[in-house]
């Protein structure tokens, strides 16, 4: 599908559409802000001469640039009753969705023979063949050399604990380039950024370089050249005539030259993209449609050498060729982006990078239903630890919505995504604002979570609750609380510096009068909700209440400055500029994760509009009465909202937290989501 066809289409199809050329810049209808200096893309390192080569290219690759995309108008949510209408901008936010997705079965070694055995052989959705052949072959050679076979058959928990070998780097590296293929299918924009986990070189490069497609699926060689030109290369002839006026060397270099010249005009004037050209057409014009007449005692080793030189040249051209238009796909932006000061180019679109920590650490036999005989059920397959990233997106647009519904079903559609595990995948969301977060917003949410945190985390799994590894409470976790309350003395030395005792007497005093108008009498004398207000900066309040040497919180500070996020030089901080929340279970149903950003929206609507006096009452009725229900009325959150996280079919008997239909036991005969963007375990459950 052309670029032309676009705006039929976009934002986001509801049906599979596949967009070879996604749009490379975003209308956004006027109402965004305008880009900064220092908002641009980050691939300009490349060698001089780059882009005017490209530039030259354009006609023959087809590499189209988009119409401006009409954004239309938006469904946006009314504002919370009081609010009022002073704070204005652009709300923002961004998931990031922890997964794990099959990468192949695993080989194994059934009676002295090595096999692949897939243990769901009905499961359509994709796994690797390639890469399972290619495994099974190397596990054959092991054999016949002798050697242990057990010492190169390691399990998931030995190969996530050690060093990733070339091997597996290089599995990594298809996988992303899988799942981005997958996105972009759909018509998301996804680009591939510069990953030093996946690849080493990708950061020093500044790039990412295309993947070895010869170790790719034939279905993804099929794709990666979208329509080959195998059909429209018939015609093609290109014949060199022996010139006496050179010698032999010259006479090589001139026929090469006569080649490829008309290799590159024949693509030309035909419209093909060079790019689309596969091996076997490339072998096969080099052999069979370059010739040569009138030269003498030519030997036919002669000829094959001096065709083996024109394939491999027209190869790597081909190669660069596809290299070009990577990088041109990797320079694009979604349209429904917001772009707030300081913003990188990969949070402009959706990228997909490797999680090492996503390793599916805990997943033992015992949190599986009808193993069977399987010792180890996880460790039947080599798995993807995925994170999939949104661009920043705009709060409150219902097309936000439909963006993360699209992404959920084509990577539920596509591949086998193991169902949500306990503690070890999260649910991410990066909250932020046009305008940047200041010093008094900021105390304020950490004021509202504080004291709201257990209700929040009661509408999500139960081991995030207790989960003090990767989301810690603010109340448990953070430098402050522990300077403030902890019972280790070690810990309490170590914290003490944090809170800022020592202010002069007018700024104490600015202080104490912000937190007696914000926050109810009965939390006043919380010492660490005085402390909390008495922070100066945000740069000292993300110290108190950021991540520390001791866990990671449930809230990540992931801004910096005084007394506002956008102080100093906002593009040398290497922070997103958000508030990361990290309480969420890690899932890939799209309405779960929508109502929990309603929810985060909402408060942060509280946070940035309610008037001293009606932010106050809220916690104090909060405090009151906690129920989640509760909370969730007085933070103005819709009533459909507020029904879905009611719904007993989504709780615990005791109503106590959220919870799956097979009781957090993974039943192993069905281990994968279900295709779509709705409930992981299906329809019943929506």
């Amino acid at each position: 599908m052309s670029s032309d066809d676009l705006r039929k289409y976009y934002p986001y199809p509801t049906e599979g559409v596949i967009y070879s050329e996604p749009p490379s810049a975003a209308d956004l209808g006027g109402w965004a802000n305008p880009q900064l200096e220092g908002d641009r893309v980050q691939h300009e390192e490349q060698e001089q001469g780059l882009q005017s080569y490209r530039d030259e290219l354009q006609p023959q690759l087809g590499l189209r640039r988009a119409e401006s995309i009409d954004r239309g108008s938006s469904e946006r949510y009314p504002a919370v009753t009081g609010q009022t209408s002073s704070d204005l901008g652009q709300g923002t936010f961004g998931v990031e969705l922890e997964f794990l997705a099959v990468q192949f079965a695993k080989v194994k070694n059934v009676a002295g023979q090595l096999a692949i055995v897939d243990p769901h052989p009905n499961e359509s959705r994709w796994h690797s063949t390639k890469l399972s052949e290619s495994e099974l072959k190397y596990l054959r050679a092991i054999q016949l050399e002798g050697l242990d076979l057990s010492e190169y058959m390691p399990t998931n928990r030995e190969i996530a604990d050690r060093s990733i070998t070339q091997k597996e780097w290089k599995r990594l590296r298809y996988s992303r380039t899988k799942l981005t293929r997958i996105l972009r299918d759909r018509g998301l924009v996804v680009i591939k950024w510069p990953d030093g986990v996946i690849n080493e070189i990708e950061e020093e490069m500044g790039y990412v370089p295309i993947n070895d497609f010869s170790d790719s699926e034939a279905s993804d060689d099929e794709r990666e050249g979208d329509f080959p030109n195998s059909s429209r290369l018939g015609d093609f002839r290109s014949n060199y005539e022996y010139d006496q006026s050179l010698d032999t060397d010259g006479n090589y270099a001139s026929a090469l030259a006569k080649w490829e010249n008309d290799y590159y005009d024949y693509h030309e004037v035909n419209r093909l993209g060079l790019y689309r050209t596969r091996d076997a057409d490339i072998r096969d014009l080099a052999n069979n449609r370059c010739t040569i007449s009138g030269w003498p005692n030519l030997q036919e080793p002669e000829i094959q050498r001096l065709r083996a030189v024109l394939e491999e040249r027209l190869r790597l051209e081909r190669n660069a060729e596809k290299q070009y238009r990577e990088d041109d796909r990797n320079e694009q932006v979604d349209p429904l982006h917001v772009p707030v000061p300081g913003l990188k180019q990969k949070y402009k679109a959706w990228t997909v990078t490797f999680d090492p920590s996503v390793d599916g650490n805990g997943m033992v036999k015992d949190r599986y239903s009808n193993t069977d005989n399987t010792e180890s059920p996880f460790d039947e397959y080599f798995w993807f630890g995925a994170e999939v990233v949104s661009p920043v997106l705009p709060m409150k647009d219902e097309r936000s919505r439909e963006a993360i519904r699209v992404a959920c079903g084509a990577l539920r559609d596509s591949l086998r995504c193991h169902k949500p595990m306990e503690v070890s995948t999260g649910l991410h969301v990066h909250l932020g604002h046009t305008k940047g977060w200041t010093l008094f917003q900021a105390k304020r949410f950490a004021t509202l979570w504080s004291l709201s945190e257990n209700t929040l985390l009661r509408l999500h799994r139960k081991d995030r609750d207790a989960d003090i590894k990767w989301c810690a409470k603010m109340r448990e976790g953070s430098l402050l609380w522990r300077a403030c309350h902890s019972t280790n003395l070690s810990e309490r030395r170590t914290c003490a510096g944090i809170p800022q005792r020592y202010h002069p007497e007018a700024k104490r005093r600015e202080f104490e009068a912000q937190m007696e108008a914000n926050v109810p009498s009965n939390a006043v004398s919380d010492e660490f909700i005085f402390y909390l207000w008495q922070f100066d900066s945000i740069n000292a309040l993300n110290e108190g209440l950021g991540q520390n040497d001791f866990c990671k919180p449930g809230v990540r500070w992931r801004i910096r400055g005084v007394d506002s996020s956008l102080d100093g030089n906002i593009f040398a901080v290497g922070e997103p500029g958000t508030i990361e929340v990290r309480v969420m279970h890690g899932t890939l149903d799209a309405d779960n994760i929508n109502n929990w950003v309603i929810v985060l929206e909402h408060i942060v609507d509280v946070v940035r509009t309610f008037d001293d006096e009606k932010f106050k009452d809220l916690l104090a009725q909060h405090l009151a009465d906690e129920r989640p229900d509760r909370l969730l009325h007085l933070l103005g959150v819709p009533d459909d909202t507020r029904e879905y996280w009611r719904d007993p079919k989504r709780r615990d008997e005791d109503d106590r937290y959220w919870e799956y239909p097979d009781k957090d036991l993974v039943d192993w005969a069905d281990p994968f989501m279900v295709p779509g963007h709705k409930a992981t375990h299906g329809s019943f459950w929506d």
